[in-house]
Order: C-alpha cells, then sequence, then structure tokens
C-alpha cells in the first residue's frame, strides 16, 4: 500500500515498482483497476490469476481511499499465491471529493494483517531541500542556499508543490544560470501556510503594513472575507500563536524545541506540537518567541476570541475585512511594547 501526502514520493515508488514488475511494458501481466468501480474481491481475484509470461501477475488498484474497508471483510490476502502482486495506492483527496472517512487507516490494518507492507510518504522539509537541490544542479539551474530555504518554506515543505514550483522558476530565469532567493519570491505561488505564517510574524515583528498586505493576499475580495476567515485565516493564526507560546516556553526553559525539557514537555499540547515541526520552523518560531512575552501572547488570544466574536454578530463589527484588519491592529499594538518593559 503506498499512502501519504507527497504525491511525488509516492508516484516515483510506484514507478520503480511497475519497471521492476513490468519491465517491457507490454502491460500481458499487469491490471489496473479503481478503488471505487471495484471489489477487494475482484482484485483478489485478478491477483491470484497465474501469470502470463511474466514471474507475477500484478493488480495495481488506484484511488484507494473511494474503497470501503468493510468490503474487504472475508476477504483474506494473505492466501494469494506468490505470484501475486497487489498494489494499492492511497491519493489523498480533499474531504468530499469521493474519499471514505478513516478509510486510510483501516486499508493500513487490513494490509499489515495480511503480511503486506504499508508505505506513508509524509512531506519532509529536509529531504525536500535536498532533492530540489539536487533536481535543480541536474538542470543546469543550481539553487542558492537561501533561494532553497525560502522555496521549501514558501510550498509547507512539501516535495510535490516545490519540484512543481521549481520548474517555473528554472523557466523564468532561463540562461540566467543559478536561481537566488529573489527570482523564487518573484515566480513561486505560496501555500496558504505560508501567507499566514508571514502575516503573523509581520505582526510580531511591528510591520503591519505587511501584515495588511499578507492578509489581503489570503482574501480573494471584500465579499469573500469571512468565508476566508473561518476556512483558513482564524484558523491558522489560532495554531500560530499556539506554537509561538510553545516556543516561548522553551525560550525561558533554556531548552530547544526539538528537546524541551521534562516540565516544558508536560505543558505541550498533542496538537500543535512545537517538537513536531520542522527544523526550519522550530528556528522561525523562536525567533518569534523572542520578541513576545506570554502576557502579550494571551491579550493576542483575546483579540482572536473577539474577531470570532465580531465575525458572529456577539460584538459590534463593521464588515469582515474590516474586523480582520482590526485583529491585526490590535495584536500589533499588544506587540509594540519591547519585551524586556513587561
Amino acid at each position: 500500500m503506498l499512502g501519504g501526502d507527497e504525491d511525488a514520493l509516492r508516484g516515483r515508488c510506484l514507478a520503480e515498482i511497475l519497471a521492476a514488475v513490468d519491465p517491457a511494458g507490454d502491460g500481458y501481466d499487469l491490471e489496473t483497476l479503481a478503488g471505487d468501480t471495484s471489489k477487494p474481491m475482484d482484485w483478489f481475484g485478478s491477483a491470484g490469476t497465474v501469470p502470463f509470461l511474466a514471474e507475477r501477475r500484478t493488480v495495481l488498484v488506484r484511488n484507494l481511499l473511494r474503497s470501503d474497508p468493510a468490503e474487504a471483510t472475508g476477504v483474506d490476502f494473505s492466501l494469494l499465491p506468490e505470484t501475486a502482486l497487489l498494489i494499492l495506492v492511497a491519493e489523498e483527496e480533499a474531504q468530499g471529493e469521493r474519499s471514505k472517512p478513516t478509510a486510510r487507516a483501516s486499508w493500513e490494518k487490513i494490509v499489515t494483517k495480511a503480511g503486506g507492507v504499508a508505505l506513508n510518504f509524509a512531506p519532509d522539509a529536509a529531504k525536500t531541500r535536498d532533492v530540489i537541490r539536487a533536481e535543480a544542479s541536474a538542470n543546469g539551474s543550481p539553487l542558492t542556499a537561501s533561494a532553497a530555504e525560502c522555496l521549501v518554506e514558501m510550498t509547507g515543505g512539501a516535495l510535490s508543490r516545490a519540484l512543481g514550483e521549481l520548474e517555473k522558476v528554472m523557466l523564468y530565469v532561463g540562461d540566467q544560470g543559478q536561481i537566488r532567493e529573489s527570482d523564487v519570491r518573484a515566480v513561486v505561488v505560496p501555500s496558504r501556510e505560508w501567507n499566514v505564517f508571514k502575516m503573523v510574524d509581520a505582526v510580531v515583528a511591528g510591520n503591519v503594513t505587511d501584515a495588511l498586505s499578507q492578509l489581503r493576499s489570503l482574501v480573494s475580495s471584500p465579499q469573500r472575507a469571512e468565508e476566508a476567515a473561518y476556512r483558513q485565516i482564524l484558523p491558522q493564526v489560532a495554531r500560530q500563536l499556539r506554537l509561538i507560546w510553545q516556543a516561548r516556553l522553551c525560550f525561558e526553559a533554556g531548552c530547544r524545541p526539538s528537546a524541551p525539557t521534562p516540565q516544558v514537555l508536560r505543558m505541550l499540547p498533542e496538537k500543535p506540537n512545537i517538537v513536531k515541526e520542522q527544523p526550519y520552523r522550530q528556528t522561525r518560531l523562536m525567533q518569534s518567541a523572542r520578541r513576545t512575552s506570554l502576557r502579550q501572547l494571551s491579550k493576542c488570544f483575546a483579540a482572536l476570541s473577539d474577531t470570532d466574536a465580531r465575525l458572529k454578530g456577539a460584538l459590534g463589527a463593521y464588515s469582515a475585512i474590516d474586523t480582520l484588519e482590526r485583529m491585526l491592529l490590535d495584536m500589533a499594538h499588544t506587540l509594540a511594547e519591547p519585551v524586556a518593559s513587561r
């Protein structure tokens, strides 16, 4: 079973497996099925067929998450012959796009119970950085260290997105050769999470103009400000503030987020948890934590709560975009005073 959020890694792994089992590419002993138009018993029956011209009979099931794991009840995949190779590909799909709730975890249990292997390709910023630098160099457009770091940050550490954006940047620089950070910032479409991160970072740094600019980039139009607020802005701002609060705890305890003291570790929530953040994220969070105090962060949480109340009509407010801008201004005012004077 091939799963996880990294489309690029999952795709490369699948390509390598198929190249090994069907080197000629004739497809005589390879059948591809879809999770929503076939049943587990169909997969079992097809995979159990005696191969024609190859050592194995390979059955590839795409869109696994559209298949109900309950339909595999009574199908013992461990009874497949040694000539059978069943590949289940769990493409990640947005909520509501025909994927079954909790299907991924259930299929992982079914696969491992049958003696199979469940591979989970998750984002890893360190590996992403190495892969995109190697990819860029191989194409004659090496990335500077700062450009690689910027590209990783703007794409949330996801290799799939980073490779896609890298292609655009290489076309942009053309014969220029080396890719600089300015090239990345000029071309790459940042993730929503990155925009929120930069917005909160700008508020902490006292750069209100930049913070408001980031807010405008998150809101496609004033009419859709409320939708954007509840879909991404408020949840992401809350998450960012909670991580900065955790970083402040580490700062005051004199420990690193990657190795918190037992006392700090007991105070950290399960989600979001700064220990589980990528190293570059931890570094940025610690930089923000140095400029804030727990008291200031408490007031920022209050501003966030008031914004939620205003958007719901519990407190007086103007338009949604004005309410969001007021939140940023209130936070900036709270964080304007130096931490040392608190």
